[in-house]
């Protein structure tokens, strides 16, 4: 064991019980609740308390609750600021019948009234005064009676669509007090849940035909003996078409039955309740043994009529998932896992404790995808209770690390859909390793536009679409690196010891590092440090092949592994992983390993290989890193253009392939007064993700005019600007030719010539709603005019004008009150014009329909 090695070892082993020993505590909060359904006012009547246990070493003389149900009371909740600034007004202009809250509030501390009110800013968040502080070790009772007007179900997680109820975030709860301090903060869509483990002791009365499924082991034995009874019944429109089902009038709702039921629910080691209650549900149960431990696992699926045919194989997913999971992560620990059907508008699905509930899906291995990656959040943010407010990554980007394992094994010769998109679609479907595909695309999406962020931001800092290109892709696709870079065997026993420590608790960042250097035997800043810190892009390329050497170039300063596969013809030889001056693994057609290698940086290197006379080498073949562009990855030994491969052609559009780059064409009718019918064809490499070079040329031939137009565009974007004033520069160049007029044998036409440049100035954070951009564009017409004379000769004029235009725009986009500010100085050789534009409008209903103001001078 090398002396770096041994370091890594002491750290990892020392340093949890460290933390655990002197810095780390946890709080103990273990609720009673007693809750009843009103499903004629959509109202829960409860009266609810909690054990609170300080387990600290402060005396505790306030704390901080949660009454997230306020979120929804009115337009200045901070939810609502999130939604309208992210384009969703419904919430802002609800009325007072869809809206939400929690109020009938009298809070006591073992038995005694006790002083409290709201946070100054956040009516979903209150403070307790208690009258004796909370010694360490010690604990008080905090009880108070609540009542919960449901919201409608269209704006976030907690709310009802008629009478089918989605109860979360509904009850008190008291805000984590860490070794950070206390985390109160207001309820959000984007970043969700921090929470203190405890117990939960939860009892339902509501009318007695309401098919209920909640987090916990229900304590009825008449109830569970129903369910049975519902899981084991048929129904006659089983096998019906999903236009035939739709129909029906299964999906109605049944008549409130007279009689009222309670059912119970009690569940150690969680730190969430959530209930989902429909008097439709269709009930299906199973269940499945865990590969560590072999214990069984009831499983259980809630579905309406409308998608029965969707549903019907969907325990089976939910047995997948917990099986998985437990394989590559950690034995699941609770006795039910349940999936429900259900409304909501807070994304796909959502995730509590032991239960999860899935929005309307198109297909059915989009239905398995979003149940694997809400049943995986019970690992991923039921178990290892991560704060996602702070470090999203550690709850979003690992459970969708996990479900893109989960989808390769499921899946593995189908690829993404995406609707209404025809050819595309099915083509999608047989990509290989599709789903890792989705995730580099939403990647690139943004980072190719230097428009992404790095990893480290707290949630509210993520504009959405970051959120989930950053938070949920670019995650997933860092730990898939990683897990090349380790190989399968390490990275799950990296998992497991992670699990093993941290199941229950809250681990940060650094928690998960130590154990993984630990179980990997490897320094891994590059990740922790580099891949989860910065939003630098890894591009590394293959300059040309000398023998048994390749000379390569990369961004990454010697830090990030990447691997290389040589061929020799059609035959992969092996795959060498490059990093900091070591190959990590490979493998030569003998079978020999371990070749020493120089580090690589962003100076050209000739690194040797374990190949002689290798045919080509390509970098990253397998595509198991963020390599932004992979076009460049491939050199051939031999040939003139060693490292050029021949253009793809596809018609109308595509997205970008790995080993070559594409041209797509389209036929282009058009026409105009002018010209009359033009004929001609669209070219342009334009594509998913976008390129950094950017061209379109459109040649359209006049039938009327005889005179061939069109238009035409080149730009490039430095995109990779590391630059904390700028964040992006456009530099291209347009052209355009047309006729202006025709009459007889008169015509007159122009051809316009226009170069441009334009500065993106940074935002940081990027989601602040203010864009600002300097553009200088200069315009060079020339116009011809024909004259046609009887006797049938032409005579041609000519006359050129040029104008140079300086523009300043400040925009604010948000949909509420979008505002433009536009100063412009325009110029030729003869005159200048000044001129300042000022827009500004006000949505006034959901819709975003405005009342739109614009000022010119």
């Amino acid at each position: 064991m090398t002396l770096r090695k041994a370091s890594i070892f002491l750290s990892g082993l020392l340093g949890p019980l460290l933390v655990c020993g002197q810095d780390y505590f946890q709080q103990q909060v273990d609720y009673t609740i007693a809750v009843r359904l009103d499903d004629a006012a959509h109202m829960l009547r409860a009266q609810g308390s909690f054990v609170y246990t300080n387990n600290s070493t402060s005396a505790l003389d306030t704390l901080w609750i949660h009454l997230w149900p306020n979120a929804y009371r009115d337009k200045n909740t901070a939810l609502c600021k999130q939604k309208a600034d992210a384009g969703e007004l419904d919430l802002h202009f609800a009325t007072e019948e869809e809206r939400g809250w929690i109020d009938s509030l009298d809070f006591s501390a073992d038995g005694a009234l006790v002083t409290w009110g709201y946070h100054r800013l956040h009516s979903d968040i209150a403070w307790l005064k208690l009258s004796t502080p909370l010694t360490p070790g010690s604990n008080t009772t905090i009880a108070t009676p609540f009542r919960v007007k449901i919201p409608d179900g269209k704006f976030s997680r907690l709310g009802h669509s008629g009478q089918a109820y989605y109860i979360t975030q509904w009850y008190p709860k008291p805000a984590v007090f860490d070794a950070e301090g206390w985390h109160a903060m207001p309820y959000l869509d984007q970043g969700e849940f921090y929470s203190e483990f405890g117990s939960f002791d939860v009892s339902i009365t509501l009318p007695a035909n309401y098919v209920v499924g909640a987090t916990g082991n229900p304590q009825n034995m008449l109830e569970q003996m129903w369910m049975d009874s519902l899981a084991a019944l048929p129904y006659a429109d089983e096998r019906r078409s999903k236009v035939a089902f739709q129909r029906t009038a299964l999906d109605s709702f049944p008549v409130s039955s007279a009689r009222n039921k309670v059912v119970r629910y009690v569940q150690d080691n969680v730190h969430d309740f959530a209930w989902f209650a429909d008097k439709r549900f269709i009930v299906r149960k199973s269940e499945v043994a865990l590969p560590k431990s072999g214990r069984t696992v009831e499983t259980c699926v809630l579905f309406t009529p409308k998608n029965a045919l969707l549903w019907s194989d969907a325990v089976s997913y939910v047995n997948e998932s917990v099986k998985l999971y437990s394989q590559w992560v950690g034995d699941y620990p609770y006795d039910a896992c349940t999936a429900v059907d259900g409304t909501i508008s807070a994304g796909g699905g959502m995730e509590y404790p032991m239960i999860t509930v899935i929005g309307d899906m198109g297909d059915k291995m989009a239905l398995d995808n979003v149940i694997a990656h809400e049943v995986g959040h019970n690992w991923f943010y039921g178990i290892l209770g991560s704060n996602e407010r702070d470090h999203a990554w550690m709850d979003e980007g690992m459970n969708s690390f996990v479900e893109l394992r989960y989808m390769r094994a499921r899946y593995p010769g189908s690829g993404i859909t995406l609707g209404g998109l025809g050819g595309l679609t099915k083509a999608l479907r047989t990509i290989p390793d599709g789903h890792r595909v989705q995730n580099e695309l939403m990647y690139r999406f943004n980072a190719r536009r230097n428009l992404d962020q790095p990893l480290s931001l707290t949630s509210a800092q993520y504009t959405s679409t970051n959120y989930g290109c950053m938070v949920y892709s670019k995650s997933a696709l860092v730990m898939d690196h990683l897990m090349a870079y380790l190989g399968e065997e390490t990275m799950d026993r990296c998992m497991h010891a992670y699990f093993d420590e941290w199941k229950f608790k809250h681990p940060q960042p650094g928690d998960m590092r130590r154990v993984f250097e630990l179980k990997s035997g490897k320094d891994l800043s590059w990740i922790f440090d580099e891949m989860l810190q910065s939003e630098r892009k890894l591009d590394a390329k293959a300059i040309r092949v000398r023998g048994n050497q390749i000379l390569v170039r990369t961004n990454s300063n010697g830090h990030t592994p990447f691997p290389a596969t040589a061929w020799d013809g059609p035959d992969s030889l092996g795959t060498i992983w490059f990093n900091a001056g070591s190959v990590i693994r490979g493998h030569s057609p003998d079978g020999s390993t371990g070749y020493s290698k120089p580090v690589i940086d962003r100076r050209p290197s000739y690194i040797d290989l374990p190949w002689p006379n290798a045919d080509r080498i390509r970098i990253d073949a397998d595509n198991s890193t963020l390599d932004i562009d992979r076009r460049n990855n491939e050199v051939r030994s031999h040939g003139l253009f060693r490292r050029w491969a021949k253009p793809e052609l596809k018609f109308l559009l595509g997205l970008e392939k790995n080993d070559r780059r594409s041209v797509y064409w389209t036929p282009l009718p058009a026409w105009n007064g002018n010209d009359g019918w033009q004929l001609g064809v669209a070219l342009h490499n334009t594509t998913f993700p976008s390129q950094r070079t950017e061209w379109e040329v459109a040649p359209l031939y006049g039938l009327a005019s005889e005179r061939w137009g069109g238009a035409g565009r080149i730009e490039h974007h430095f995109d990779r600007l590391r630059s904390d004033k700028l964040q992006n520069i456009h530099v291209g160049v347009s052209a355009r030719s047309a006729s202006t007029f025709r009459d007889h044998q008169d015509l007159d036409a122009y051809t316009k010539l226009s170069p441009y440049i334009r500065f993106d100035f940074t935002r940081d954070p990027l989601n602040k709603p203010w864009k600002h951009d300097l553009s200088l564009r200069g315009v060079q017409i020339w116009n011809s005019s024909r004259y046609g004379f009887a006797d049938g000769s032409t005579n041609t004029a000519k006359r050129e004008e040029f104008y140079l235009e300086f523009q300043y725009r400040a925009m604010d986009q948000r949909k509420l009150h979008p505002t433009l500010i536009q100063p412009n100085v325009t110029a030729t050789t003869d005159w200048v014009r000044t001129s300042i534009e000022l827009r500004q409008a006000f949505a006034y209903n959901a819709k975003a329909k405005q009342l739109r103001l614009r000022g010119f001078a």
